[in-house]
């Protein structure tokens, strides 16, 4: 009798808040591979040091062992997209090559890198090390994947770009594995990325001064706050639609939430292994656009403050409540969406998103069309210096690999 090619496993690679109790809630789960890194470390490692837990070199290397005694492995990210010029001091790739050491002391198994310069300096002391490219070095093309496929990198990670389909399927043809996240809900072609991602990059760096709330989660959760179909056309996978990228070649597939408390990844995570979810789909996508904004602001009117602020407050208020049923989705979305070519067309000349948006998405129990946008909003820019905090609690401590020197609060 003759068989069809058999699949790879699915692959489920999940951020790691550094709780041991993660990993044991996940035993029974297809999860490979866990990520994460210190707050604070000489290249930034891709998220603000306020919004993560601190983690010392004693609690990174129990965690480590925690994992490897479940059979699985752990990249740690340095996958800042901008140093901030600190690349061209005389020693800066010692320092780092030094700071990759201590991780590999400590049992990382591979790295998440962004820039050609350290993967070609890790590559150059390290030459079987897995590296997988990350997000944040925005792999929109093949020809782009292939300049970081020779210089030694193993996977490659997509996140903007993970709804073109002929560019997962041209990165396959041409040997790189592909691992897609699939828990965002950024912005589709977000015009604000590249600001955010250099701003998260820069601000994890010893010595930094971190923002309180980054200004381009705020200007990309006004976007919702205008038309919150944007939403459901945004770069989120649902658990249902793992199969078409099986289809093309795909079986990795990343979960984000570093920041997020242990129940809430391993809901994700179980969510995604049963390939289903009958609940709100918000629940487990990071939302940090309007979630985190709406907090953001509320701290801040809760200071003094510009009259720009309440305006912005009371036009968050509405995504205090936002529900995704997930069971409303039309059969095949996702297949409708990768015959569209959405990097070369608009939403409103498609409308398909949006027609969905109009069954599966309430804001504070209202569709869509019944939802009343604000008018006359200022912009986000209008609170640039008050995203900041005072310069004592902005610097984190250069000499702590574990996380920043004033805890400030969360976003």
């Amino acid at each position: 009798m003759a068989f069809g090619p058999v699949r790879p496993a699915m692959e489920l690679v999940l951020a790691s808040n550094f709780d041991d109790r993660l990993v044991a809630e996940v035993a029974s789960l297809p999860v490979t591979t866990l990520f994460g890194g210190y707050p604070v470390q000489l290249t930034g490692g891709g998220r603000p040091p306020r919004i993560l837990p601190p983690v010392d070199p004693d609690r990174f290397r129990a965690h480590l062992a925690a994992v490897h005694a479940s059979g699985r492995t752990f990249y740690a990210t340095l996958n800042s997209s901008d140093l901030g010029l600190r690349e061209y001091r005389p020693g800066y790739l010692d320092l780092f090559l030094r700071e990759v050491a201590h991780l590999l002391d400590l049992g990382v198994d591979g790295l998440v890198l962004a820039l050609p310069a350290l993967i070609e300096a890790v590559r150059s002391a390290w030459p079987d090390l897995p590296i997988s490219v990350s997000t944040f070095a925005r792999i929109r093309t093949v020809t782009q994947a292939e300049y970081f496929l020779r210089l030694g990198a193993r996977t490659i990670i997509l996140e903007e770009a993970n709804r073109d389909f002929r560019l997962i399927r041209g990165l396959v043809r041409a040997g790189a594995e592909v691992e897609i996240l699939v828990n965002q809900s950024c912005l589709p072609s977000c015009p604000y990325r590249g600001h955010h991602l250099n701003t998260s990059s820069l601000a994890s760096q010893p010595g930094a001064r971190c923002p309180a709330f980054e200004l381009p989660i705020l200007e990309c959760g006004l976007e919702y706050v205008r038309d919150p179909a944007k939403i459901i056309s945004g770069i989120f996978v649902r658990p249902e639609d793992l199969a078409v990228y099986e289809e093309v070649g795909v079986h990795r597939f990343k979960i984000s939430g570093r920041n997020q408390p242990t129940d809430w990844l391993v809901r994700a995570a179980r969510a995604y292994s049963a390939r289903t979810y009958p609940g709100n789909l918000a629940d487990i996508l990071s939302l940090v656009q309007v979630r985190g904004s709406r907090g953001a602001l509320r701290r801040l009117a809760a200071t003094p403050h510009s009259p720009a602020t309440e305006s912005l407050v009371r036009a968050f208020e509405p995504f205090g409540e936002v529900v995704i049923d997930n069971r409303a989705f039309p059969e095949g979305f996702l297949r409708h969406i990768a015959a569209v070519d959405c990097e070369h067309t608009t939403c409103r000349s498609c409308g398909y998103c949006p027609a969905v948006a109009e069954k599966v998405l309430r804001i504070s129990g209202q569709p869509p069309s019944v939802y009343a946008p604000p008018v006359d909003l200022p912009g986000a820019t209008s609170l640039l210096a008050e995203l900041g905090a005072p310069p004592e609690e902005m610097t984190v401590d250069p000499s702590r690999p574990g996380g920043p020197s004033a805890e400030g609060s969360r976003a």
